[in-house]
């Protein structure tokens, strides 16, 4: 089974600048790491992998640095990777970022399964996976804790997700695309040993050299929906320490319900 899966790079920590303009995150001005539900994404898809063969391709989209996140996945196990980065594709919403990424996935080749986390620590908005198989005219299963393959039975896989505290299995028949939870599964680490084999694994960079996306579907040009502004939240409430005999400050507490209830 070839697998492909679509990984984001995202900051390491809540200290990233934000463009006063484009009300976008510079990438550029913190450290990225592996989206972590991608990585339960990565896991999958290798658990898949020794029991079929095949081999895992990780994709990603995002500035040059991007690229140590691919080495940290092929790291992980993944055997080949593929980097979409052009400051054309700079700044896109969730719309054109599917659709860049969709162009190269057709460049690259056939896959018969793609992962992706289901959720970014970023954004969270949850749509690029299915907008890509939208795109591609692919059966999509959202947010799945497992995947079953058992190849006797054909291009079908079981998909297990939560649905109202209980577990539902669903049938796919593939080439299918599957958005994986955030801690559905342990990800594997790397080794030394790993690591630098996956500074010789082959990577493929695909700019708009290659792949020939017009502007209108690009970043922000052929983004539909638009950030007109950002800004910190303001925290405006306060702890208060109480002290005294459990029925004084049972009492205080009271007093402070009643008070806040009368500001509203």
């Amino acid at each position: 089974m070839n697998i492909a899966v679509l990984i984001k790079q995202v900051p390491v920590s809540n200290n990233v600048s934000v463009d006063p303009e484009t009300h976008a995150l510079v990438r550029g001005s913190s450290e990225g790491m592996i989206n972590p539900a991608d990585l339960n994404a990565i896991e999958e898809a290798i658990r898949l992998k020794e029991k079929t063969d095949g081999e895992v391709v990780v994709f990603t989209m995002g500035p040059p640095d991007a690229e140590k996140s691919l080495r940290d996945a092929m790291a992980i196990g993944c055997d080949k990777s593929c980097l979409i980065t052009d400051r054309a594709f700079a700044g896109g919403d969730t719309i054109a970022t599917a659709k860049v990424i969709v162009k190269a996935i057709e460049k690259y080749g056939k896959f018969d399964l793609l992962l992706c986390g289901a959720l970014s620590s970023d954004g969270a908005t949850g749509q690029v996976g299915a907008m890509i198989a939208e795109y591609l005219n692919l059966p999509h299963v959202a947010e799945v804790q497992s995947i079953e393959y058992n190849p006797s039975e054909g291009s079908m896989i079981k998909a297990v997700k939560k649905y109202q505290g209980t577990s539902v299995k669903l049938q796919c028949e593939l080439p299918a695309l599957v958005t994986v939870c955030f801690g559905c599964n342990e990800p594997r680490l790397a080794t030394l040993r790993t690591k630098r084999a996956a500074k010789s694994k082959p990577m493929e960079v695909y700019t708009n050299a290659e792949l020939s996306m017009v502007a209108e579907d690009t970043g922000l040009t052929g983004s539909p929906t638009v950030v007109t502004d950002s800004f910190a939240p303001k925290h405006t409430k306060k702890a208060k320490m109480l002290l005294g005999t459990p029925q004084e400050m049972a009492k205080e507490i009271m007093e402070l319900i009643e008070n806040e209830k009368g500001k509203n």
